[in-house]
């Protein structure tokens, strides 16, 4: 829309231009608009207050009105009815001028208020004629659309507004339905704007047809607004969902799968304790119990990662806990890794949860060893970290201060920027089809910053990844651990032993009496009593589970 500067120069300027242009109309073709010549003045007075407001209006009409007088209705010496005709012409077109000056300036008042608000919302608007060409887009829908309004108004509106479905195939017109129907009608569907230089912008749309004040169709009207945010949003509530319902699932089934667990790692040890190392058979029992240790790190992993199960931190040495991991670790490589563990001096210590720790140092070394199918280096380095540059701690998204680092390299296939971008987000794996669960790297990520840490990546394809993960150092003095005892200690006495798990029953039953103890067994809490009235005498400690039906192990 044009816009023209409203200060009384350029007001009295434009009025003058005007009036001056049709005085020149006239006396070029006065015999044509004879007597019609007021015609070409009350255009100008039109224009002016049009453009320049009643203020514009009323200097033209006062300009025209010297310009008829002087020219076209000069005044005859002495009274006469033509001078009183010439009062009446006069003051017609003077009361003409100033009601056009106040009903233009009023219409442009309004279109220019209408123009304003369209223009100032945040909503794309396209408004088109009967037939569905273009008539008017507001900035937003040409910022979205990617046609300016002087490119777009004559075309047809879906020239502009090509929209498409998430399949690719064509989006519903709504606005032909709209016009057909003589209703407003809404998206019903998913559904990408596709803009001028093809990016495809997911949006909402309405359409409405536009009546006149006798309710004939005159126009239409398309609203649409950019909700890629919101779609975003969905996303995320949706893997949220997503994996509370993992969570759901897994607390369900952890309890059961968690007593079978523990039934086949108890027979497992026992069997081992009954097998030389030089028996073939103990390498057997030594695979039974790596898958279980396996299921049940993944049990854990689903629950820490859906549920966030609340830690328990303590001060940790990382040398220490890479030291039990040794031949764990070792053995998960295989043959075709070489396993490297680097310890640093003087290592600072952490709080932490000691379980989590192992987590996260577990699923690095996974996600190296994938990465290196043909074998290679894993390189699992500590060190003291003092960060003391704001700059450096903050590319690191660390505050400054004193840190301990765990480090782990491998030789593997390396990652590019687009994989390392979503490394740590839920269920995002490169692995093939039921090779990964894509939980690995998000718990990861989770328990570290759980221990209010960070952790880092560094890759490139063809050139290995290292991992680096800060932990904050501590200066708490550790706790003194008395030592585990070498020799294991039997008894004699008499144990309760309450379970409603049979298979856990058993096996505690099994490692019990193997200690010498004598064990009486009930399923239930309510055969736990009835057994204690029977024996009480002779029972020297009870032995229960918590979680059983219709009686607890506490009640």
């Amino acid at each position: 829309m044009i816009q023209l500067k409203r200060t009384p120069l350029y007001t009295g300027v434009f009025a003058l231009s005007a009036t001056t242009l049709a005085l020149l109309l006239c006396l070029l073709f006065e015999p044509l608009l004879e007597p019609n010549f007021f015609l070409p003045f009350l255009a100008a007075v039109l224009l002016s207050a049009w453009y320049y407001g009643v203020g514009g209006g009323l200097a033209a009409t006062l300009l025209s009105s010297a310009a008829v007088l002087y020219f076209f209705l000069p005044p005859q010496p002495g009274f006469a009815v033509r001078d009183l005709n010439i009062a009446v012409r006069l003051g017609s077109f003077i009361g003409l001028g100033v009601l056009i000056s106040l009903i233009a300036a009023a219409g442009r008042r309004s279109q220019m208020l209408l123009s304003a608000t369209l223009s100032s919302i945040g909503d794309g608007v396209i408004a088109t004629d009967g037939e569905g060409r273009v008539t008017y887009v507001n900035p937003v829908a040409a910022q979205l659309t990617g046609w300016s309004p002087k490119e777009a108004v004559g075309k047809a509106v879906y020239e502009v507004f090509p929209t498409v479905l998430e399949d690719g195939s064509q989006g519903p017109r709504l606005l032909e339905k709209a016009l057909r129907e003589g209703a407003p009608v809404r998206t019903p569907d998913h559904v990408d704007l596709v803009s001028k230089s093809g990016t495809r912008i997911p949006i909402e749309e309405s359409a409405a047809p536009v009546r006149d004040h006798k309710g004939e169709l005159r126009a239409g009207v398309v609203v649409f607004r950019d909700i890629s945010s919101r779609r975003h949003l969905e996303s995320q509530l949706s893997h949220s969902q997503k994996m509370d319902a993992v969570g759901r699932l897994a607390g369900g089934v952890a309890g059961d799968f968690n007593n079978v667990l523990t039934v086949i790692t108890g027979y497992s040890e026992l069997l081992r304790a009954e097998l030389p190392a030089s028996n073939p058979l103990r390498r057997f029992a030594d695979e039974i119990m790596w898958a279980a240790e396996r299921a049940a790190a993944l049990t854990r992993q689903l629950l820490a990662f859906s549920r966030g199960p609340s830690a328990q931190p303590r001060l940790l040495d990382l040398n220490a806990v890479l030291a039990t991991m040794d031949p764990m670790l070792r053995r998960l490589m295989g043959e075709a890794i070489e396993l490297i563990l680097l310890p640093g001096p003087a290592l600072g210590r952490v709080k932490a949860d000691p379980a989590q720790i192992e987590q996260v140092v577990m699923n690095l070394a996974n996600n190296a060893r994938d990465a290196m199918g043909e074998g290679g280096k894993l390189v699992i380095e500590t060190a003291n970290v003092d960060l003391e540059d704001p700059v450096s701690s903050q590319k690191l998204g660390l505050k400054p201060g004193s840190y301990v680092l765990l480090a782990v390299s491998d030789t593997g296939v390396g990652m590019d920027a687009a994989t390392r971008s979503h490394l740590f987000e839920p269920f995002f794996t490169t692995k093939e089809p039921g090779k990964g669960s894509g939980l690995g790297l998000s718990t990861v990520y989770g328990i570290v910053k759980q221990s209010e840490g960070q952790v880092t990546v560094y890759s490139q394809p063809g050139c290995g990844t290292i991992f680096e993960v800060y932990l904050p150092r501590v200066t708490e003095a550790m706790g003194t651990v008395s030592a585990r005892r070498q020799v294991q200690p039997k008894g004699s006495e008499t144990i309760l032993l309450v379970d409603d798990e049979e298979g856990v029953r058993k096996l505690v039953n099994a490692i019990l009496q193997g200690h010498g103890y004598s064990v009486i067994e009930a399923g239930s809490g309510a055969a736990a009593l009835a057994a204690y009235e029977k024996n009480a005498h002779k029972i020297d400690l009870v032995i229960t589970d918590v979680v059983m039906p219709q009686m607890n192990g506490f009640e």
